[in-house]
């Protein structure tokens, strides 16, 4: 394994094992690395869409939908991103708003006093040409294809969110249960 590989692997390890301590705990890892603490919610987020693992940048979205008070570091995590990782973060920052309204009785229900709504921020939206009209499914929905079509990646991204969101949701419900 080349040195660029095996610090982009140390890298994830140290991100997966701070986003346990956010409560985002449905990502696996090979190691038994331990974080003490998170770094500040605009590195964790740009750091994140860089990554060059798929499953820890849509992390980023569950970090979101988890911590919704990060939603005011993204402007400043967006300031230091290439093109194609500015609009990964921006595409996931108006998922998880989208996401956050479709599950919003049951983010409510697993945060609690922690729960607020991801506000529209439009210097981060304005971009994508997602309509202000619609079911967030919908919404979803135009998002990706715009996801698609700037990023020309053939990736189901609508899928992709919702994965995130479904991982997110079910670890909480398995750790719900767990501490019964």
């Amino acid at each position: 394994m080349n040195e660029s590989s095996e610090r982009d692997r140390e890298t994830e390890e140290e991100l997966v094992a701070e986003l346990e301590l956010l409560s985002v705990r449905y990502l696996s890892r090979e190691s038994s690395y331990h974080a003490s603490r998170v770094r500040p919610p605009a590195t964790l987020l740009a750091d994140l869409v860089r990554q060059p693992s798929a499953r820890v940048r849509a992390a980023a979205i569950a970090v979101l939908l988890a911590r919704p008070e990060y939603a005011y570091a993204v402007p400043a995590a967006l300031e230091g991103l290439r093109p194609l990782d500015r609009l990964t973060l921006q595409s996931f920052y108006v998922a998880a708003m989208l996401l956050q309204q479709e599950h919003a009785d049951r983010l409510r229900a697993f945060l609690k006093t922690q729960w607020r709504r991801l506000p529209l921020l439009r210097e981060v939206t304005t971009e994508l040409n997602v309509p202000d009209e619609g079911t967030p499914g919908e919404r979803l929905a135009a998002l990706g294809r715009e996801h698609q079509r700037r990023s020309r990646a053939i990736v189901n991204w609508v899928g992709t969110y919702e994965h995130v969101a479904r991982q997110l949701m079910r670890h909480w419900e398995m750790e719900a249960q767990w501490k019964q």
